[in-house]
């Protein structure tokens, strides 16, 4: 999808919204092997999460940014870097809604690099848009 003559620095990448719910939340831990109580029991989380609530783990929330920027640069094979900077605890039940925006491009290398991020609803940075970038390969 990112051809290297339409791309240009501020196009954005059509944003999604995920509802992250226990589901999910359970799915990954299985698939990761990271069963930290915090992303499953309510009475440890109450104690120390920094929501007073279960919350998603992370790397569930890069998983969903990663899907768009594949998704957007044409596949897997075309994402060079994806490098992220976590900021905001996402409590389970919570929508965040996932971005990127072309913030270079490098016609001699051929590549697109991207802010990414993932936000709550009231705009904490789950993925910090300053701090987070993915670069991708234009055809």
């Amino acid at each position: 999808m990112a051809d290297r003559a339409a791309v240009a620095v501020g196009d954005r990448l059509p944003e999604e919204r995920v509802l992250l719910d226990q589901g999910d939340v359970i799915r990954y831990a299985g698939a990761s092997g990271d069963f930290n109580p915090l992303h499953w029991d309510a009475g440890f989380a109450a104690d120390v999460s920094p929501t007073g609530g279960v919350i998603a783990h992370g790397m569930l929330s890069m998983g969903h940014v990663s899907r768009v920027v594949t998704a957007w640069a044409g596949g897997p094979e075309k994402v060079r870097e994806l490098d992220v900077s976590f900021r905001a605890a996402c409590p389970v039940g919570a929508t965040i809604t996932i971005g990127g925006e072309v913030t270079e491009v490098d016609e001699a290398a051929g590549t697109a690099t991207l802010s990414v991020w993932a936000e709550l609803d009231d705009g904490a940075g789950v993925v910090d848009r300053r701090r987070s970038r993915a670069v991708v390969v234009l055809d």
